[in-house]
């Protein structure tokens, strides 16, 4: 796995080192689970390659839960830790957070940094769920997008969309007509626009649409997940449960 970088970083606890060497080999045999589980023993240690890689792992969807302020945490420390890869991006994660990273500015990011393979970009989707979530807050556009998303996933055939929607606890009652709801040049309107044109850019790097899909739940959970309705939602899923 090309993106799950080599150690900049070597602990001089030897039990420390195990963990981490242990957690590479499960991620080169595909083991997403188990090599979150050494690799978060490690980061207990102060190991910043396996912060690093947490960051990527987590942020991907590789493994349940998929939790994005998890993977932008092990980002941080990760970057704290003197990891030179995290320190050099690490100002992609700081501008989503304060919101001033913009929507344009993500899209460029994700055609520059292309496919991940099987997996989402962790880059690309942990920024990607916190500017959208700030960006919701700060003009008050929570309720309309996640009316007009789950409304609009609603219409789906796919199964496991009406599944994610259940996942999420909220009442049909709150997002039906949803699609209806948003205001020409609002900010749910442009938050909306910005999820339709990472989309297209996911589909234009060659994703396979079902992975596209998720990605946009995700985001759209975490806005969930984030807000007063986040109480009844459950946790978002990765890659090995979210299609069951």
């Amino acid at each position: 796995m090309a993106l799950f970088r080599k150690p900049f970083f070597k602990s001089e606890n030897a039990g420390v080192e195990d963990e981490y060497v242990t957690g590479v080999r499960h991620l080169q045999r595909g083991d997403m689970n188990a090599a979150s589980r050494h690799l978060v023993k490690a980061a207990e240690g102060g190991h910043a390659s396996a912060f690093y890689n947490l960051s990527i792992l987590w942020g991907s969807g590789a493994a349940s839960p998929y939790d994005f302020d998890a993977a932008a945490d092990c980002w941080y420390k990760a970057a704290a830790a003197g990891h030179p890869k995290a320190q050099e991006s690490l100002w992609l994660l700081e501008a989503a957070d304060r919101g001033g990273f913009g929507t344009e500015n993500l899209i460029d990011m994700a055609l520059k940094q292309g496919k991940n393979g099987a997996l989402l970009n962790s880059n690309v989707m942990i920024c990607a769920a916190r500017f959208f979530d700030v960006t919701c807050k700060k003009f008050g556009a929570t309720n309309d997008v996640i009316a007009y998303e789950l409304d609009g996933a609603a219409s789906s055939d796919w199964k496991f969309i009406h599944a994610f929607i259940e996942r999420m606890g909220i009442d049909r009652s709150f997002y039906e007509g949803g699609l209806n709801r948003l205001s020409e040049g609002s900010a749910a309107d442009q938050v909306t626009d910005g999820l339709n044109e990472l989309a297209v850019a996911m589909g234009q790097i060659g994703y396979d649409p079902n992975l596209i899909v998720m990605a946009r739940c995700s985001i759209v959970g975490y806005i969930i997940l984030k807000s007063p309705y986040g109480q009844h939602a459950e946790p978002l899923r990765g890659l090995d449960t979210f299609f069951n």
